[in-house]
């Protein structure tokens, strides 16, 4: 009888079935072995990938509602698929998306005075004029804006945990669904929405004038993902769920102007 090398525990199968450590043999460490390995690790990450992505398109909401009801085999957990997502974003920015500029924090109306004293404070520190202080801040939050979209999620299934606290789902239930909603407006946001522009581009054709056009696109967008992924996943009727997705899409704005910046701000600056 083998021994599990983790636990020690008596193993009679291919796995332990105290921890699940798998019993390794001699075969195990040949070469084929490891290109086997690989080949099930590729084919097995892109049908799951693709089954989860096509889930999260198609059918709003479903991806959420299986995988708070145990339905979880054939799809990557939301937060890792999220975060292959997000990194996406960070190997193929196109849009300067959350990375906001110096001069935009200093202009903000809710934490604008903050933001021009600590920058005055740190450039002279630094002794950067204007032009040198603006290009070590944007550098600094090229990487730190991606991952910290981490933060949106806690925030919007707060607002989904209040508005739909009749169903009487876990704040849990919640959090997914609100990976979900973050994961399309990554994906639709910072993945699609650039590579329309690109091809447009290609055939000379400058698809949004100007960033008002695009937010307006973006955020419309979300707004009907949100209302259509309510509907399926809390079972709200139409008007309830068009209501969901506007005040889901107001409060998502709200949690990237008011909490996300302000947090990338004090972040960057005392990276600085």
């Amino acid at each position: 009888m083998n021994v599990c090398k983790n636990c020690a525990s008596p193993v009679t199968d291919k796995f332990c079935s105290k921890c699940g450590e798998k019993v390794y043999a001699e075969a195990d460490k040949s070469f084929k072995h490891l290109f086997e390995e690989a080949f099930h690790f590729m084919t097995h990450f892109e049908g799951k990938f693709f089954t989860t992505l096509l889930t999260m398109i198609k059918k709003p909401g479903k991806l959420s509602l299986d995988f708070c009801n145990g339905i979880r085999k054939k799809y990557f957990k939301p937060l890792s698929f999220y975060l292959l997502l997000i990194i996406a974003y960070l190997l193929f920015p196109v849009f300067e998306g959350l990375n906001m500029q110096l001069k935009y924090h200093k202009q903000s109306g809710s934490y604008g005075a903050y933001a021009e004293r600590k920058a005055a404070e740190v450039q002279a520190e630094r002794g950067y004029d204007d032009e040198r202080m603006a290009e070590v801040f944007h550098l600094k939050g090229e990487k730190t804006s991606k991952f910290l979209l981490f933060i949106i999620m806690p925030f919007m299934a707060l607002f989904s945990y209040l508005f739909g606290f009749w169903k009487r789902r876990y704040y849990y239930d919640h959090f997914i669904f609100a990976t979900e909603t973050a994961s399309f407006y990554i994906l639709y946001g910072f993945l699609f929405l650039p590579l329309l522009v690109i091809l447009f581009s290609l055939g000379g054709i400058r698809l949004f004038p100007n960033e008002d056009i695009l937010a307006t696109f973006l955020y419309a967008g979300v707004s009907v993902y949100a209302s259509v992924a309510a509907g399926n996943f809390f079972g709200f009727n139409r008007l309830v769920s068009i209501i969901f997705g506007l005040l889901f899409c107001a409060a998502l704005l709200f949690c990237i102007q008011q909490v996300y910046k302000f947090v990338l701000f004090y972040i960057i600056i005392h990276l600085i």
